[in-house]
């Protein structure tokens, strides 16, 4: 069954989570591509009339989708809260980590859009804050124009509680 598009970004509006975009943003979408965006999944959207319309079925498995990405992401960081550590780059809410042997790499997104800080080094033994050598050599971007960004100068992450150590 179709609804109208403003119903249907009226729902999910009022899902935990949702972006705030103005309709008019979602509205401009259908007409550049004929579709819009719910948290990442593309929902076809027509135009009946004068009005866009949306299948409420590709709506409500957008929906269950986002709620499905939610409560991965109240699970992961439940476990990060308990110290446990899942491989890869993993999201959790506020930011995220990505781990590499015997530490984790820890962000929060507030203070990587505020050029706070990128995140720090984590050490999975004691859950303390590690320090970083900086013995590399820098790469070429770096010498010539600005920051890469990648800290291509890091060549040990080392942890002064327990003695841990990698290579970067």
């Amino acid at each position: 069954m179709h609804i109208p598009l403003s119903e249907a970004i009226d729902r999910y509006k009022r899902e935990p989570g949702a972006h705030g975009n103005a309709y008019d943003w979602y509205r401009r979408s259908a007409q550049r591509g004929n579709g819009v965006s719910i948290h990442g999944h593309t929902i076809p959207a027509m135009k009946v009339g004068r009005q866009w319309m949306v299948e409420e079925s590709d709506l409500d498995a957008a929906l269950a989708a986002m709620s499905e990405a939610r409560a991965l992401l109240v699970r992961r960081t439940a476990d990060y809260d308990q110290r446990i550590l899942h491989p890869g780059t993993v999201r959790i809410e506020g930011g995220g980590y990505r781990v590499s042997d015997a530490f984790h790499f820890l962000w929060n997104d507030m203070d990587r859009a505020r050029q706070r800080s990128d995140g720090c080094w984590i050490c999975n033994r004691c859950w303390t804050v590690a320090t970083e050598e900086h013995d590399g050599e820098e790469c070429h971007r770096c010498r010539d124009w600005s920051p890469c960004g990648t800290a291509c100068t890091l060549s040990r992450i080392r942890c002064r509680t327990c003695g841990a150590s990698q290579a970067a």
